[in-house]
């Protein structure tokens, strides 16, 4: 009888354990490349985000902020930790360079840029693509976290 008790318990525990791993990979971040960002963007123009934007990061300093610009969208990136900082610069300067206007602000003491480009799906996608490659030195086979 206590070797029956044993099992029932062991399999109870596992199912607690299961339930707790599911809910733990609720709060794991999606992950993408940037040929899937297309589609993560349209979920946010269909509002089926938690917010207005996304963002993607791959190694901690290369996030880039979408946030919907009624049908397009606007990037931003946001200087949280202090080795993104100068990429500030360099991201005006590539804005500069390219004809984009931009925003340099700071909320709550981070500061951030904001790239007003009111860009289509594609026509983001292509400048998220040359920002993660010429800025960051990233790849089209670069894996992404989806933020938040």
């Amino acid at each position: 009888m206590n070797i029956f008790k044993s099992i029932i318990n062991s399999i109870k525990t596992f199912g607690k354990n299961a339930g707790t791993e599911k809910r733990r990979d609720r709060f794991t971040a999606k992950k993408i490349q940037l040929e899937e960002l297309a589609e993560e963007l349209q979920r946010v123009l269909e509002g089926k985000t938690d917010f207005n934007f996304i963002g993607i990061n791959a190694n901690g300093y290369d996030i880039l902020f979408f946030v919907k610009n009624d049908h397009n969208f606007d990037l931003e990136f946001r200087a949280l930790k202090r080795i993104q900082i100068p990429y500030l610069e360099i991201l005006e300067r590539f804005a500069s360079k390219n004809n984009i206007k931009f925003e340099t602000k700071t909320l709550d003491r981070i500061p951030y840029l904001s790239l007003k480009t009111n860009t289509s799906i594609p026509q983001t996608v292509e400048l998220a693509k040359r920002i993660q490659q010429e800025i960051f030195g990233n790849t089209d086979s670069t894996i992404y976290n989806i933020v938040p």
